[in-house]
């Protein structure tokens, strides 16, 4: 099959996915003009002395001043947000603040996976995924990986998974966030959801069950690549070992490498090829958005065997030839594509089967990682030869 042949989508998908009036610029037009409707009124108010003495005046200009200053700020934030894309929705922004762990769907106890203890896995609650709609919602991981603690996953459950008397398995898409970010980053700036309940009805793709982990190891965000750290957090480990292993315990998978798929945009970008070349016999194909060629987090860039671990161009050199592995490459023209062409080519010389897709218009951003990623999906779901279970 060849990997450079056209990739359709949904038409719904051409024009930047699920995105509303949050993502345009009218917010930002609109908060702009009443800052300067404030500042028309605090000038107003400045020049009617009346009976005002000077420090009324100036505690009242003060306070124009302030309400200008706050209408500003979100004016910036909604023209950053405009051009970023990581809300292109209100529903996203209420991804974003949800933070509710919540249990996989069921409401048959009887037919819910069983722990290693032959305890049921998970409670039950009510079902939620219809004949077109999935389920998204916040779940927590265990951790035995050293310094990654337990941690939230998003994860999406396609529609029909909650059928009556649906025993059907899925396979499973692994999608890891850029950084600074967060496990509901697909679910926000994303839309994966919105992605798959679109592709998923028009045909393109079989169902499919989504796992978006956090990997922070920690509560707070950090600008670091979600790779092994040597003396640090190990979440390569995390993601490969303990999210997969949790994954295919809560949820009905089809547990092989032909139906996993990880993914990811920027510095997950990085990290989710890092993943498929070190880990071929767990994830049959690679979705990697704006990717590069060098790792910087300190702690993997001081050590030279780790940055040799984690450089794709050293990793694809060392290894003893192609795998069996598909991998896509995708990114906006808005940058330069000279690393993700190097990635290509190393790989095609190894006669692995990779595709780079450069997208006009396109720049470093959630707009971006949410257009590219239908192609890359169905892509994918194509080279492995899925088929709707």
């Amino acid at each position: 099959m060849d990997p450079d042949a056209p990739i359709d989508v949904p038409p719904t998908l051409l024009q930047d996915p699920g995105a509303d009036l949050l993502s345009s610029p009218w917010p930002a037009a609109i908060a702009l003009a009443l800052a300067a409707g404030v500042v028309v009124l605090a000038v107003r108010s400045a020049r009617r002395k009346g009976g005002r003495s000077r420090r009324r005046r100036v505690l009242v200009a003060s306070g124009w001043g302030t309400v200008s200053a706050v209408v500003l700020v979100f004016a910036l934030a909604f023209g950053v947000n405009a051009w970023v894309g990581y809300f292109p929705s209100v529903a996203t922004l209420t991804r974003w603040v949800d933070d509710k762990v919540r249990a996989p769907a069921t409401d048959f106890p009887k037919t819910a996976v069983l722990a290693p203890s032959g305890e049921p896995a998970v409670a039950a609650v009510k079902r939620v995924t219809t004949e077109d709609r999935g389920y998204p919602f916040l779940a927590a991981v265990p951790s035995s990986t050293p310094k990654v603690p337990d941690t939230g996953a998003w994860v999406y459950l396609p529609p029909g998974y909650d059928k009556p008397g649906n025993t059907a398995r899925y396979p499973v898409l692994y999608v890891l966030h850029g950084a600074p970010g967060s496990a509901a980053d697909w679910f926000a700036g994303g839309r994966i959801d919105y992605l798959l309940d679109t592709l998923i009805a028009a045909g393109s793709i079989p169902p499919v069950i989504v796992v978006s982990p956090d990997l922070n190891a920690g509560a707070e965000r950090l600008d670091d690549e979600p790779l092994d750290v040597p003396g640090g957090p190990q979440l390569e480990t995390f993601v490969t070992h303990d999210v997969v292993t949790w994954a295919d315990t809560n949820f009905r998978t089809v547990a092989d490498a032909d139906h996993r798929v990880v993914a990811g945009m920027s510095s997950g970008g990085l990290a989710s090829l890092l993943y498929g070349l070190h880990h071929p016999d767990l994830f049959g194909a690679v979705v990697s958005i704006m990717p590069y060629t060098t790792p910087y987090t300190a702690g993997v860039v001081a050590d030279p065997a780790a940055r040799a671990r984690n450089t794709p161009l050293d990793v694809i050199a060392s290894r003893g030839g192609a795998t069996a592995q598909k991998i896509f490459l995708g990114q906006g023209d808005g940058e330069p594509t000279a690393e993700a062409t190097q990635i290509r080519d190393a790989l095609r010389a190894q006669g692995q089967t990779t595709t780079l897709r450069v997208y006009p218009g396109l720049a470093h951003n959630w707009t971006t990682a949410r257009t590219i990623m239908p192609y890359g999906l169905v892509w994918a779901a194509r080279q492995l030869e899925w088929t709707t279970p």
